[in-house]
């Protein structure tokens, strides 16, 4: 993956000077929001639901910190580039969010597991027949 990345941003001439700083740093705030409210939306629809395993709060910021990047934004990013004006800067945005969520976000994973005591614990026998 790193590799990958590496050679996306490096390999091909992208409009980095088109892109900017303001794009970049309102990209990656705009993005966290959003990634945010829907965490909290699809969970508070999906705990009206549940009576019992509600998903918690921590879980919540786990999954808010932790989501999915990467593999379908670049995909539509790829088609942006060949059909909208401004499509390489978006494949570029995408490439440099990507790759600062993988490395820095990545990087602070398991503390923040740790912190939010979210990490799987090991399966005792009575959790195994609870399972059954």
């Amino acid at each position: 993956m790193f590799l990958f990345l590496g050679i996306g941003l490096t390999a091909f001439n992208h409009p980095y000077k088109k892109m900017g700083w303001g794009l970049l740093i309102t990209g990656i705030i705009n993005l966290n929001i959003a990634r945010g409210l829907n965490v909290l939306i699809v969970s508070a629809i999906a705990n009206t639901s549940r009576t019992k395993n509600k998903i918690s709060w921590k879980v919540q910021m786990v999954t808010w910190i932790s989501g999915l990047r990467g593999a379908m934004a670049y995909a539509l990013a790829l088609k942006a580039a060949v059909t909208l004006p401004l499509g390489p800067v978006i494949l570029i945005f995408t490439l440099i969010y990507s790759f600062i969520t993988i490395l820095v976000v990545g990087s602070a994973l398991n503390p923040v597991l740790a912190k939010c005591d979210v990490k799987r614990k090991p399966m005792t026998p009575e959790m195994l027949l609870a399972v059954e």
